[in-house]
């Protein structure tokens, strides 16, 4: 059963990846496992309650487990799923080797082939040929396009799902674009070229085996500082070929360390210039966006309001 058809009314059987799991105590005093398990239509929280340390590290993140007709139970508007840990026949872990772990990921609702030629056509658009050049450098790379097409956008926030970067760099890119069209004074080829780049570095910040994950350089340094130094390799490169420098290599280095917009929500500096701000505004954009849609999607039946979530911290209404 797909975690989205997931209701109050049957008992739940199938094999699900397990995304969190947590050794708990309970105000009795007990011990209990808060899970998270997911497929790739959504997610679900489990509690296995009077669970040891033993069953813990049995559950650990990124294994396959197959639940056995668990009837599901609402706690705080959310549907979970409870059983006892002395309850054996509740689950069985399913073996690595008879595992394919991508049907558990999920997946980007959108189609990701349009998405990287809609990419392709905008980089071919880029009038600057210094800039058009540091664009081709990575475009026309294809270790850099399988990785590219393949990472999410963040662990957990917006676009957590295959082909979600790729997702949210076309998104943003339209949303500059549509900026572009209508206010006037801003520098076209720097505010497109940024916002293709501005999340660059998470192909190397994240990575995907039983689930998805931070690779060690993205938790000790992050993808800002990780795409600072892919773009400044390529601007290097780039004028080192052209023999030319350029004016805009430090002011698209700017657009990536300002795109989170305030050094509250990780930005080493605060948006500049103009392009900048806009950056920041449609890199902002599109994330929340995504988020409303996202819950939006996984609704089912004729609810007018969504279950309250945790990670816009409110309910959303739908309407009829």
């Amino acid at each position: 059963m797909e975690l989205k058809k997931v209701a109050g009314d049957r008992p739940v059987s199938g094999q699900y990846l397990i995304i969190e799991n947590q050794l708990r105590t309970a105000k009795n005093g007990s011990s209990y496992l808060a899970m998270k398990i997911g497929d790739n239509s959504g997610e679900m929280a489990v509690k296995i309650w009077d669970a040891d340390e033993v069953l813990y590290n049995r559950l650990e993140v990124g294994r396959v487990i197959e639940i056995r007709n668990i009837q599901p139970k609402i706690f705080k508007d959310q549907v979970q799923l409870e059983w006892e840990g002395r309850n054996q026949d509740a689950f069985q872990l399913v073996p690595d080797s008879k595992v394919d772990y991508a049907r558990f990921l999920p997946q980007s609702p959108g189609n990701l082939a349009t998405c990287w030629d809609f990419l392709v056509e905008t980089v071919a658009g880029i009038q600057d040929p210094f800039l058009r050049q540091i664009l081709n450098s990575f475009f026309t790379d294809e270790t850099f396009k399988e990785r590219f097409i393949r990472v999410p956008a963040a662990l957990k926030r917006h676009h957590a799902y295959i082909g979600g970067l790729l997702e949210h760099t076309a998104g943003v890119t339209a949303l500059c674009k549509a900026a572009v069209d209508y206010y006037p004074l801003i520098k076209r080829d720097l505010l497109l070229t940024g916002a293709i780049l501005h999340d660059i570095g998470k192909i190397r910040s994240y990575k995907i085996e039983k689930g998805f994950d931070g690779t060690d350089e993205g938790k000790l340094m992050g993808h800002l500082i990780l795409g600072v130094e892919m773009v400044q390799r390529a601007i290097r490169e780039t004028a080192a070929a052209r023999q030319e420098d350029h004016d805009n290599g430090l002011s698209l280095l700017h657009l990536l360390v300002s795109h989170h917009g305030i050094m509250e929500w990780g930005s080493p500096v605060e948006p500049l210039t103009l392009e900048a701000c806009i950056l920041h505004h449609a890199d902002n954009m599109d994330a929340q966006v995504t988020k409303f849609l996202t819950i939006i999607r996984s609704q089912e039946g004729n609810n007018q309001w969504a279950p309250y979530d945790p990670g816009l911290g409110r309910s959303i209404f739908l309407g009829s």
